[in-house]
């Protein structure tokens, strides 16, 4: 599938903002959906649990706090729409973990992503190996975005 065809909703993994900012070596697939983002053609949303997971991840790494914060700052600026942790998000999450998580497997953030995505019908565009090799057993469409 290439970005043009993408059209509609979709639920962004933090791993598709952080490769956009960054520029690592999926800057050039994220650019693209960020651009048809910002032209309009696609609306982003994302688990409102996407910020923790952006903050612990820098953070684990070493970034300090006003390196952080440009990078949400950044995230902000990208059109899109949080989508809130409710009950039934978080139970479908951990029963998600539960059953997937593990080293090499789901993460505990991703499987949060993925339980928004699946709740609210949204295809989810990531580049975590396992949930677009899994994506039928996890419940949801994945798009690949080492393949936009």
């Amino acid at each position: 599938m290439c970005p043009e065809e993408l059209r509609g909703e979709f639920l962004f993994d933090s791993d598709v903002f952080l490769s956009y900012i960054k520029g690592d070596e999926l800057a050039v697939h994220s650019e693209k959906v960020v651009k048809s983002a910002v032209e309009g053609v696609l609306k982003i949303f994302v688990s409102s649990m996407l910020y923790d997971d952006v903050i612990s991840a820098l953070r684990s790494k070493g970034m300090v706090l006003p390196n952080v914060i440009e990078v949400l700052a950044a995230i902000a600026s990208v059109p899109h729409t949080p989508l809130s942790v409710t009950s039934a998000v978080a139970i479908s999450a951990l029963m998600l973990y539960q059953r997937h998580g593990g080293s090499r497997k789901l993460h505990y953030f991703d499987a949060f992503h993925v339980a928004t995505a699946r709740i609210h019908g949204l295809p989810m565009i990531t580049s975590d190996g396992y949930i677009n090799q899994r994506q039928a057993d996890l419940g949801i469409t994945a798009i690949n975005l080492r393949r936009l």
